[in-house]
Parts: structure tokens; C-alpha cells; sequence
């Protein structure tokens, strides 16, 4: 496909200002399941009109339905589509992957595009979407461009790439943290923008702010996207869409920076590179157009750390008003009317006739036969006065012809009811002609047969991240009880501290062993591709998949996102794979999805969902709840020690040093909360913890002691920056749940979550 350019439509204002100012398609949400629930957002009636407008115009619409939903939600996200679906819907931009059995079933036509808050990384993750029907993805916002093109040439798959505008430091659908702070959830499309507020960052016990001062650093504050510099490596790359971020911005900002665009994509497509280059004046225009202080061209050349954080205040520079005011008065109206001729046929005795025409385009419409005037007749005058009105058609007349007899006479309703038939048939006629859809009818929604009861295993796994973990959690488990399945860090298992005879005694005392896959899954990773340690990074994968396809004692593995899923389906046929919280089976439909995947042997059920939620989870296929853990807010590219220069390089990962009463990095908000950072150095990823950890161990007494139905079939401890003494105290009184076990987590500074609430 030719380059597309897509800009974003918060309000209708903002669709038709898109629309004028040159983009290509645009996209947009309605008032539910929009990842933008603040943004304006279009009525089904502004929908629907949007459709048609854009379609006259050859302009694309897509629907962002990227939020994820509970299970009794199901019927009203089909209701949203349908409406928008029979009028010419081009494409849905979703992130649930509990819809894709119903947009397939019931809306046969629509493209169904991956968003970005599905955190696709690599093309074992695209792969994945592809055979479930998708025919776009939007990977993360933090791939290079030649994974990129990796990508584009493994899959065929379109690939659409933001282009412009704000961006998150951590990797989108990723995040927790307004979610955990404040509740409100990113997921659900309510993000507060947490990571914009003040951080202070400590460095193995040191202030690394210094005299910039306490309060004052902004270290997850990315700088705005802008890449009008690098757009001829963007089309080189692949990226078919080029989209432009802004679904809470005014239609001023919307039309200014796709008109923007539009120009130096279309040069580039018509001149080449070599006579490529931007005016000075565009570059101040674009800088001081509604974008923060500083700019950046993202993670597409490979750049990471200081250069793409503000670190200082992260304002708006100020607009130039002349520049603004021009952009209103050029593009923020209605959109320009399509010319059109129209003619009118009225004889006595004689079925009306009126043939609009626009263009090659034609269409003739029959009405009532014309009768003799009683009274009045028809005046030629009266006739070209109403075939002249075009109301929201789109249309403006540009001419007329009126055939008519004397003494003939027809009803004014009759005359306005067949105009407006000839103006809207002539509107599909163009729109067919364009290569759209006006008009389609979607099949009755479908509710997948999923059973609901747990599915009767009751366990207690555990998780751990190093070797003094296992240690204690061996220990422990020796003396004390038994553990149901034991889940071991990536890095851990590739590093050889663990033998045989370390394996064969784990073995003796749990029956299932699974790896726990790094959280971040990249192609520049397992190919060893933009790397400054090539060789290092591909081996990783190698003695990986040497782990757990030859190692009897491994059971499985826990994978983090769809791209290790897809890897996991490749290269570990025959091992069992158990989700974790980040693939989100939010509802039932989503369950059953995961189960429909070789060697799906559970899922584990998100951090966003309260009690409610999870009783709606018993779906038969085994499912985990954490009940113990700290819980990963942030998982990011950015590295804060980098952003300070202090990387340490891919030999080292200080999770076994870092806690929130010990040193190393961490970062403290403004009330002084401190929340501890893991740099798991070895795939170049941070991981931001929440300030305490979530415990459930309340719930689970309960459940013990009064016969309640478990929220789950498998519980799981999660241990990450716990040191060894901690972790065995917390194992042992899991398994006790007696007195002292009640003395010590009410001691323990702990989180229930969104256990009550849940997010909104």
C-alpha cells in the first residue's frame, strides 16, 4: 500500500479538520472503550456521519477499541461496532484479544489492526496476530526501524508506526502505574499521565538530581515525538501508516501538524532524498505548535537515555499565533462540498424523475407519477430551489436542469424526498467508486460457549528471581510443605548456578518447573541486532531454548507478552506455556482465546481486576492469581541509570541488591514514596516496582478457615528484590497461616490492590 498518513479525530471538529488538511485516514473513538476516555470522542451519530464524509472524500476511518473489557461488557462492545460497521467502518484498532472471535464472526469485513497497547515487539508476537486475522499491527512505540523492517519483510503484515506527538516512558500496555497510584487505569483508557510528575532518582544511596534540587527532575517525562528529519527512513523502513498522536489535541493542532506532514511526504514520495530537507521556518512552526519544551525523533536511530527524557519541567513551548490563526481559518471548518449537477424530469401522467451527477459519477432516481396541478402548478423556479438545498449530503449543487410540462404538479415532501435520495445514492455511488463500503448488514452477536467453574486444581506456586530465592524457597519448602509448581527467572536458569543434582532436588519436592521467559522479548535481542554485545544477545536465546527443550526437568515456560507466546509456540513445541498478568485475560472470551493456543496450560489473571472480576474468570481453564508480590508498574526501554550516566552494561542486573530499604536506584515521589527500580541490564529494560508489595494473604486465610470459593485454582508468590532471610519468612507463613503468620503480615507494610475496587 502507499504511505497513509493517519491523524487522529477527538471531537468531529478535529475529523473534518484532518480531513482538509491532507490526511490520508483518520482515526477515532466513541464515548466507550476508547483508550483516550478524556478526549472528546464521537457520538454514534457523529460516527457515522464522520464515515461518510471521509468515504466522499476517499479518507479511511478506524475505530480505536483499545481499551480492555470485563466480560459483562461483551454485548455492549458489539453494539458499539455495529452501527458504525453497517455504514462503511474501514478498521478496528484493538488491544482485547477476547473480541477478535466476535469481530470475525460478526463483521466479516473489517480490518482487524493490533494496537500498540498489545506491546508487539518482534515477529513472533506479529506472526501471532496475523493467524488470528489481523491484517495491521501497531507495534511498540520502541522498536528501531530496522527491526521495523525485520518485521514488515518476515510478516507482509501493514505496519503503522506514531510518527508524532506525545510519548510514554513505559512500554504501552505495560503500564500500571496510574492505575496503581490512583486508580485510574491506562488499560481502561484513563491513564493520569503519571510519569509527567516529579521524581527524584537515588543512585546507590546518592541524590543524582543534584543541584537541579529535590522535586525538580522529571525523569520519565519523554520528550514529544517528531520526525520530519527521518521520514525518508520511515518509508524505507516499511511503515505503511504514519500516525500522528493527538486525540486530546485541538483540530488547530491536528491540521497543523497533518498538513505538516502531507507536505514533506509527499516531497519526499515526489523528489527523493537527495533533494529532501525541512525550512527553518516549518521547524520552528511544528516545535511551537501545542509540543512540549523539547522534541525528539524517538527510538527509531537507536538513541536511548538522556536524549529523549526531560528532565526539567516538561512544559509547552508557545504557539505562534499567526501560524495558528492561518491553519484556522485554512482547515478548522466544515469539509469542502463536492460539486454536483443535478436535473429534474417532471411530466404528467409520467414517474418523476432526478439524475444527480458528480463527476464520471451518475445516478437517476424514480418517484410518484406526476399529476395535473388542481390548484397551483409547478414553477421551474420552485423545482430549482429545492433541487439546490444539499443539507448534509456533502454536496453543493453547481448546476441545474429542470424538464418539465406545464400545468404539472407533485408535493413538496415528495420533490425534497426524492433529492435526497438521488444525493444520497450518488454519495454511495462515489463511495463505492473509491473502493468503500457504504452500507453492510453484520451478523447477530455471538456468545462463545465457555463454562463457567474453576477447574478444580487448588496449588501454591512460587516465583523467583535469584539464586538466593531458591535457596530460601528450597529451604522452606524441605521443612515445611509443599509447593505445586516452582517458576525460575530467565537469567537465573541461563546462568548455570543451577546443576543437575540443584535440579534433581527441586524436582523431589515440586512436580513442575517452569522458565520465566525475560519480560521483554525484542528481535534486536534474540537476533543480537542493534546490540553493542551481538553475539552475547543471541546466545542468550539459544541456551534458552537448549534449557528448556532439553532439560527434563522443565515443564514450561511463563511468558510476558504475545511475542513470547509466538516464540514459545515455535521453538518449545511440546512445553507447556502459562500466561502471566500482562497478557490480559480480562474476561472469559480472552481466556478462551489463550486456550486455543498449543500448550496453553493456564493463564494468570491481571492486577486491574477486583473480586468480581475474578469470579467472572471461572472459566474452566486454569487460572493464577498472584497473592504475594511487588508489583511491576513500569516496564521500560528507557534506563533511568542511563538517563544519569551510569549504565552498567549487559554483564549486570542489581535486582539482588535493590530493595526499598537498601540502595541502588530507586525513585521518590512527592510525598516521599519511594519506589525501587530493577535495571535487568542484560535486555537493556527497567522495571519500576510499586512502593509495597501486594498480599492477598487475608483473602486466602479466609478462604481456609471459612470454606469460600478460591478466586483462583492456582495461587502464586511472586519474590523479585526480597533477599534471602525475607523470602523464606514470607513462604513459610503462606504455608502456616496460623498465628504468627497473621502478626507477621500485619507488620508488613502491604497493598491489597485493586482487590476491592478495582480499576476504573
Amino acid at each position: 500500500m502507499e504511505t497513509e498518513l493517519l491523524a487522529p479525530a477527538g471531537t468531529y471538529e478535529c475529523l473534518e479538520a484532518a480531513i482538509n488538511a491532507g490526511a490520508d485516514a483518520v482515526y477515532a473513538g466513541t464515548e466507550r472503550f476508547s483508550a483516550r476516555a478524556y478526549a472528546g470522542n464521537l457520538t454514534v451519530e457523529e460516527f457515522i456521519s464522520g464515515i461518510r464524509q471521509a468515504h466522499l472524500r476517499g479518507v479511511s476511518v478506524y475505530l480505536t477499541l483499545n481499551t480492555l473489557i470485563n466480560t459483562t461488557e461483551y454485548e455492549e462492545a458489539y453494539n458499539t461496532v455495529k452501527p458504525l460497521y453497517e455504514s462503511g467502518l474501514d478498521g478496528i484498532i484493538i488491544q482485547d484479544t477476547g473480541l477478535i472471535e466476535m469481530l470475525r464472526t460478526c463483521f466479516p469485513e473489517l480490518k482487524l489492526h493490533a494496537s500498540t497497547q498489545m506491546s508487539i515487539m518482534n515477529t513472533y508476537g506479529a506472526r501471532l496476530m496475523r493467524e488470528q486475522g489481523f491484517s495491521r499491527i501497531v507495534p511498540a512505540r520502541e522498536l528501531t526501524l530496522p527491526e521495523i523492517r525485520h518485521i514488515k519483510d518476515d510478516t507482509g503484515l501493514e505496519i503503522e508506526c506514531f510518527i508524532h506527538g506525545a510519548m510514554c516512558y513505559s512500554y504501552s500496555g505495560l503500564c500500571l502505574m496510574s492505575s496503581m497510584i490512583g486508580g485510574r487505569s491506562g488499560n481502561r483508557g484513563r491513564c493520569a499521565g503519571t510519569c509527567r510528575l516529579p521524581f527524584d532518582v537515588l543512585c546507590d544511596g546518592h541524590d543524582m538530581d543534584g543541584a537541579r534540587g529535590k522535586g525538580s527532575s522529571y525523569p520519565l517525562s519523554m520528550k514529544d515525538m517528531c520526525t520530519l528529519d527521518i521520514i525518508p527512513q520511515l518509508i524505507d523502513a516499511g511503515i505503511d501508516s504514519f500516525k500522528i498522536e493527538g486525540r486530546m489535541k485541538s483540530p488547530e493542532y491536528v491540521a497543523g501538524v497533518t498538513g505538516m506532514y502531507r507536505k514533506y511526504i509527499d516531497k519526499y514520495l515526489e523528489h527523493g532524498r537527495e533533494n529532501y530537507h525541512i525550512s527553518d521556518k516549518d521547524r520552528n512552526r511544528i516545535s511551537s505548535l501545542y509540543i512540549r519544551t523539547d522534541i525528539s525523533s524517538g527510538y527509531y536511530t537507536g538513541e536511548k537515555g538522556r536524549q529523549l527524557i526531560t528532565l526539567d519541567s516538561p512544559g509547552y513551548n508557545g504557539n505562534d499565533e499567526s501560524f495558528v490563526t492561518g491553519i484556522r481559518d485554512k482547515y478548522v471548518h466544515s469539509c469542502e462540498k463536492i460539486s454536483a449537477e443535478i436535473s429534474a424530469y417532471i411530466h404528467e401522467g409520467e414517474p418523476a424523475v432526478i439524475t444527480a451527477t458528480s463527476g464520471f459519477n451518475a445516478v437517476s432516481v424514480t418517484g410518484n407519477t406526476a399529476e395535473p396541478a388542481r390548484k397551483a402548478p409547478l414553477l421551474a423556479s420552485d423545482i430549482e430551489s429545492r433541487l439546490k438545498k444539499t443539507g448534509e449530503s456533502g454536496f453543493i449543487c453547481s448546476d441545474t436542469d429542470i424538464d418539465m410540462s406545464d400545468n404539472v404538479f407533485m408535493t413538496v415532501s415528495a420533490l425534497n424526498d426524492l433529492r435526497r435520495q438521488a444525493y444520497d445514492e450518488l454519495a454511495d455511488r462515489i463511495i463505492e467508486d473509491k473502493g468503500y463500503a457504504p452500507h453492510r448488514i453484520a451478523e447477530a452477536c455471538i456468545t462463545p460457549d465457555i463454562s463457567v467453574n474453576h477447574s478444580g486444581i487448588q496449588a501454591l506456586d512460587i516465583s523467583i528471581s535469584t539464586l538466593d530465592q531458591l535457596k530460601a524457597m528450597l529451604d522452606t519448602v524441605e521443612s515445611t510443605g509443599s509447593i505445586g509448581r516452582l517458576y525460575i527467572g530467565y537469567d537465573i536458569a541461563a546462568s548455570n548456578v543451577i546443576d543437575n543434582d540443584m535440579y534433581r532436588r527441586i524436582s523431589s519436592v515440586i512436580p513442575e518447573i517452569y522458565i520465566s521467559m525475560p519480560v521483554i522479548m525484542r528481535d534486536r535481542i534474540i537476533r543480537g541486532n542493534g546490540t553493542d554485545d551481538k553475539e552475547e544477545a543471541h546466545a542468550l536465546y539459544g541456551i534458552l531454548d537448549a534449557l528448556v527443550n532439553d532439560n527434563p526437568y522443565i515443564n514450561g515456560i511463563l511468558a510476558h507478552t504475545y511475542d513470547e507466546i509466538g516464540y514459545a509456540v515455535s521453538h518449545m513445541p511440546g512445553k507447556g506455556i502459562v500466561t502471566d498478568t500482562h497478557i490480559y485475560a480480562f474476561n472469559t472470551h480472552a481466556a478462551g482465546y489463550l486456550a486455543s493456543i498449543p500448550g496453553f496450560k493456564g493463564f494468570t489473571c491481571p492486577y486491574e481486576l477486583n473480586k468480581k472480576g475474578l469470579y467472572e474468570l471461572k472459566t474452566g481453564f486454569e487460572s493464577s492469581l498472584v497473592i504475594y508480590g511487588y508489583i511491576p508498574m513500569m516496564i521500560t526501554a528507557g534506563c533511568i541509570r542511563k538517563t544519569y550516566g551510569e549504565c552498567l552494561g549487559s554483564q549486570h542486573r542489581d535486582i539482588s541488591i535493590c530493595g526499598p530499604d537498601s540502595g541502588y536506584v530507586m525513585l521518590r515521589d512527592r510525598k516521599g514514596i519511594r519506589f525501587p527500580v530493577v535495571c535487568d541490564c542484560r535486555i537493556c529494560t527497567n522495571i519500576i516496582y510499586n512502593e509495597r508489595p501486594l498480599c492477598l494473604y487475608d483473602q486466602v486465610k479466609r478462604e481456609k478457615t471459612e470454606d469460600k470459593d478460591r478466586l483462583a485454582d492456582r495461587y502464586r508468590i511472586d519474590l523479585t528484590i526480597e533477599d534471602r532471610e525475607k523470602s523464606a519468612d514470607i513462604i513459610r507463613h503462606f504455608l502456616k497461616s496460623n498465628e504468627d503468620a497473621d502478626a507477621f503480615f500485619s507488620d508488613m507494610p502491604t497493598t491489597t490492590g485493586h482487590m476491592k475496587r478495582g480499576a476504573i
